[in-house]
């Protein structure tokens, strides 16, 4: 059975992030005072807004305390005109992306909540509905070749790692961080555990036509 991808709780109580996970997060995700300039609302009326369950969460918070958040956190509720449209758009543009899948309103209701938490900042490079369902796809199309790997196969070798490829295209590296308070990541169970599991998939000769053990 194809596992359906989900935001997990914590294995450590105190996860902490090394000065290699705080140098990642300056550089790639902002305070709520930078994302706020030029615009309308201010730093308070956002953290109300996150506080009553409205926009994402922090997606970092770094030991000084600081918030820090993707640098498109904004683009979503931009795009559906402002809070109170967001969940409608949100989920019109996320079902209209899963329209092939069985689950897509099951989907949509656990995404829209693993959203608010801010944890779609940790794994995905754009945070938008469209990248949560194409992540879902590829997970599971991941999951069912697996299921019945055929290594041999040139076909299956190259359906394997055009996949994993894929996800690996809108998927962030995660931290050190990250790894401690999950203990695994999508990235590590479907991009890097695949890699290293049907390396003939993924060598720099293989080009999908050669034949590989």
């Amino acid at each position: 059975m194809v596992s359906k991808p989900t935001f997990t709780e914590p294995t450590q109580s105190e996860p902490t992030l090394s000065e290699s996970d705080i140098r990642y997060v300056l550089a790639e995700y902002r305070t709520l005072g930078q994302l706020c300039e030029g615009r309308a609302q201010s730093v308070a009326e956002v953290q109300a807004l996150i506080s009553g369950g409205r926009l994402p969460q922090a997606t970092y918070v770094l030991p000084s305390g600081e918030a820090r958040f993707p640098p498109d956190y904004f683009a979503l509720v931009d795009e559906a005109g402002g809070v109170d449209a967001l969940p409608a758009r949100f989920r019109a543009r996320y079902l209209a992306a899963s329209a092939t899948s069985p689950s897509a309103d099951a989907d949509a209701d656990e995404d829209w909540a693993g959203y608010l938490t801010g944890q779609f900042g940790v794994c995905l490079r754009s945070v938008t509905p469209e990248s949560m369902a194409e992540k879902n796809r590829l997970i599971r199309r991941i999951e069912a070749l697996v299921e019945t790997p055929a290594g041999g196969d040139v076909a299956w070798r190259e359906q394997l790692r055009a996949t994993v490829d894929a996800l690996d295209e809108i998927e962030r590296p995660f931290t050190d961080f990250d790894r401690q308070r999950w203990a695994d990541t999508s990235r590590g169970r479907h991009i890097d555990r695949m890699r290293e599991r049907y390396p003939a998939a993924f060598g720099k000769a293989f080009e999908g036509r050669e034949s590989m053990v």
